[in-house]
This record gives structure tokens, C-alpha cells and sequence, in this order.
């Protein structure tokens, strides 16, 4: 199981993204603004996260974080809380069969990110490079 961890967690990760919009999109029919379904949302995962982090027995690491790697996990919850703001405008203004497959190009903008700031350290082959222009390719074709 050790050997497929990452790729198991992978799925679930899809899984709750994929039926994540369900529920947002319904909560915007409903007259739902936007800004207060995203400050639901994130303080609701702010929550679940803390428990996780107390249940799992993570906390005692919370203070041998470096800044480094503090003021990256920062700059990854600007750009997730700007992601997840967009996404649920675009869901507020459009269908979630069309915004979905839009917001899912992220691939595209990862390898090119992964291209210039960790190339020592991710390996970008011909399959991964493939595979993101095929994912790409199919959400076009989606839309």
C-alpha cells in the first residue's frame, strides 16, 4: 500500500475536487455571494485541517517550521485563496460543466512553473509533458 500511497491520495484529492463544485454551485443557486461561499469554504477547511493536524499528532512540528518553508506554504495559500476566489465567481457566473474543465488547464501553468523554478529537483520527461498537453488538449475539446 506504501508503494501507492501518493497516487491513492492523488484519487481522493480528485475525487472531493470533483464533487466539491456539486456543492458549491448549489449553494450559489441558492443566492449564496460568491466572497461568503469562498469564507465558508476556506474556514471550514481551516477547521477540518486543525483537526486533522490535532488528531494525527502533527502539531508538536508546528514550531520547527523554517521560514523558508513558512513564507512558501504562504505564498501557496495566496495563490490557492485567489484560485478558489476565481473559481467560484466563474462558478456564480457560469455552468459548472463549462467553468470545471476551464479551471482544470492548472496542469499547463504546474510543468511550466515546474520548468522554471524546480527543474533540479522534478524531472519533467516526454510522458509527464504528453500527458499535460493531452489533458490540456481533452479540456479544449470540453469546451
Amino acid at each position: 500500500m506504501s508503494q501507492f500511497r501518493g497516487q491513492f491520495e492523488a484519487i481522493l484529492s480528485s475525487l472531493c475536487f470533483g464533487i466539491a463544485p456539486i456543492f458549491a454551485k448549489k449553494g450559489l443557486m441558492s443566492g449564496l455571494n460568491p466572497f461568503y461561499g469562498v469564507a465558508i469554504a476556506i474556514a471550514t477547511g481551516l477547521l477540518v485541517n486543525i483537526a486533522f493536524v490535532f488528531l494525527s499528532d502533527q502539531w508538536r512540528g508546528l514550531v520547527s517550521i523554517k521560514k523558508y518553508s513558512l513564507l512558501f506554504a504562504i505564498l501557496g495559500g495566496i495563490c490557492n485563496t485567489i484560485a478558489i476566489l476565481s473559481f467560484y465567481w466563474a462558478m456564480s457566473l457560469g455552468k459548472v460543466s463549462l467553468v470545471v474543465p476551464i479551471s482544470c488547464i492548472y496542469p499547463l501553468f504546474t510543468m511550466s512553473a515546474v520548468y522554471f523554478f524546480l527543474r533540479k529537483s522534478e524531472i519533467l520527461d516526454v510522458w509527464i509533458v504528453l500527458g499535460t498537453a493531452l489533458i490540456v488538449v481533452g479540456i479544449i475539446l470540453t469546451i
